[in-house]
């Protein structure tokens, strides 16, 4: 099991606008202890997204030659979500164009994947409120939203790791479809493949007050991936280190051992050093890595215990 970081953890800094070049991020990562990484393939509207322009390939083959130097792996990747978790909440979708280039840019993150030998792609799921939330009928337009690119992924090798989300804390949707991972669990069951299954993030459960063992217990094998982050429960999604906020570690470490979990401990915090710079900024990294190193020490003990039990 090795401790994994959102490159997000050390492409922003608090003094410039501009995201580090995705290469300098790992090396400084690897430098300081970690092994693998969480692609963030997530924001196409940044201005130096690395599957933007006609040389995303090339750019992608470049960062590929930086993990093999480094001797470091993608884990997983993230790909482009919508923001608010509905198109229909979000001006973005709103303009001329940019659903096309938001598609192009999904089948582009698998392709990336499939480049990197990644094995699993986590990916949002969208709400309707225009079908008036009604279960079924959004359980329906996902498959119709991503049903070709799953497929696509299913081709290359590729799992879609589908992420269970957060209640609307900003009350712009009455719910989000898969907060619940009974909704979740329905949706990665009806693909009927196993290289579709779970992204569980820690943050977006606590938002939800789960009882976290309960709810992986629940999940079983369908677990592929994590995000691991903190907060405090009806605040909003802070990305915080564990222990930071009020997320029940134990009880969420008890899950992992009763479904034998043995997947990485992905951290997607990036909060914690966003807005800081410099020397300060390494300092919250290595902080972030402690952090995990000590979350997998404490797993493996609750692990051992139960072996000899």
């Amino acid at each position: 099991m090795k401790v994994s970081a959102a490159t997000g953890l050390y492409e922003r800094r608090g003094d410039s606008p501009i995201h580090r070049d995705l290469n300098e991020a790992i090396t400084v990562l690897h430098e300081i202890g970690y092994e693998a990484f969480d692609l963030a393939l997530s924001a196409p509207n940044r201005e130096n997204f690395i599957l933007r322009g006609d040389d995303w390939e090339k750019k992608i083959d470049r960062l590929g030659n930086t993990a093999a130097k480094l001797g470091v792996t993608f884990c997983q990747s993230h790909l482009p979500f919508v923001p608010g978790c509905s198109m229909a909440v979000c001006p973005d979708f709103q303009k001329p164009g940019y659903r096309e280039y938001f598609f192009e840019c999904t089948r582009r993150a698998y392709h990336a994947s499939h480049m990197l030998n990644i094995p699993w792609t986590v990916l949002h799921p969208v709400t309707f409120p225009e079908c008036n939330y009604e279960n079924k009928a959004m359980l329906e337009q996902n498959h119709v939203l991503f049903d070709q690119y799953i497929e696509l992924g299913i081709k290359l090798g590729v799992g879609t790791a589908i992420e269970n989300l957060l209640p609307p804390l900003d009350r712009k949707l009455a719910t989000i479809y898969c907060q619940h991972y009974d909704q979740l669990i329905e949706l990665v069951d009806s693909f009927a493949d196993p290289l579709v299954g779970i992204c569980w993030d820690t943050g977006h459960a606590n938002q939800m007050q789960l009882d976290q063992r309960r709810a992986l217990n629940v999940i079983g094998q369908r677990l592929k991936v994590l995000h691991i982050n903190d907060n405090h429960k009806g605040f909003r999604d802070e990305h915080l280190l564990p222990y930071m906020g009020d997320v029940d570690w134990e009880s969420f470490l008890e899950g992992l051992v009763d479904i034998g979990y043995d997947g990485d401990l992905s951290y997607e915090s990036g909060n914690v050093s966003a807005n800081s710079f410099g020397e300060l900024q390494l300092q919250y990294v290595k902080m972030a890595y402690d952090n995990g190193c000590y979350l997998r020490r404490r797993f493996e003990e609750l692990r051992h215990r139960r072996q000899a039990e």
